[in-house]
């Protein structure tokens, strides 16, 4: 692998975490600080789900070189874009089925027709 290449694909996962995590960090922790009895495990919450959602993509991104080798550098830095934001995407997707799961429904309140 061309170390030149690596480090692009990791700049460039762990550059897209960053932007999701920049739109991200402030309604989550909005979110959790209902859902969380104290402030510390709101930061734990928050802080756990930045990594993860730095780690997963670059994972991914590693996985995908590891597995599918292209001998293009621009074919694998495209590669690597679709590998970073589908594990964003699978991230993401669990951290809203989990977030969802806690947040409740508000009851309609009944008409008396």
């Amino acid at each position: 692998m061309n170390t030149y290449l690596f480090l692009a694909e990791s700049i460039l996962s762990i550059t897209i975490s960053l932007v999701v995590l920049s739109v991200l960090s402030r309604p989550l922790a909005d979110v959790l600080s209902r859902m969380c009895a104290d402030d510390r495990a709101v930061q734990f919450w928050v802080s756990y789900t930045k990594v993860m959602l730095v780690i997963a993509p670059w994972l991914l991104v590693l996985t995908v070189d590891l597995f599918a080798p292209v001998k293009d550098p621009l074919d694998a830095l495209r590669l690597a874009i679709m590998a970073a934001l589908a594990g964003m995407l699978f991230s993401l997707h669990l951290l809203g089925k989990r977030l969802s799961d806690f947040q409740a429904v508000p009851q309609l309140p009944e008409s008396g027709l």
